[in-house]
């Protein structure tokens, strides 16, 4: 059975699931989350605080800078052959 991985997209604001053998294939902004987001007062369960209105970013809430995987989103990196 294939595990599901949680995931925020930085720059639509939103949360969705991928199969976790297509982590390879993410995206500049997508962020891999350790489970599934959970109710915040401060950004009302959305995952961003606003958006940046030059790189039209979202400010990512520390609710979801703390729930960030970054053992997955270590092995999104490209190699160096240094």
């Amino acid at each position: 059975m294939n595990k599901k991985k949680h995931i925020y997209s930085v720059f639509s604001g939103t949360f969705y699931e991928i199969p976790e053998n297509d982590l390879k294939i993410l995206d500049i902004g997508q962020i891999p989350l350790k489970n599934k987001h959970k109710n915040c007062s401060k950004c009302f369960s959305r995952g961003y605080l606003g958006r940046d209105t030059k790189t039209f970013a979202y400010q990512i809430c520390n609710c979801i800078r703390k729930n960030i995987d970054f053992d997955s989103a270590k092995s999104l990196l490209p190699e160096n052959n240094n």
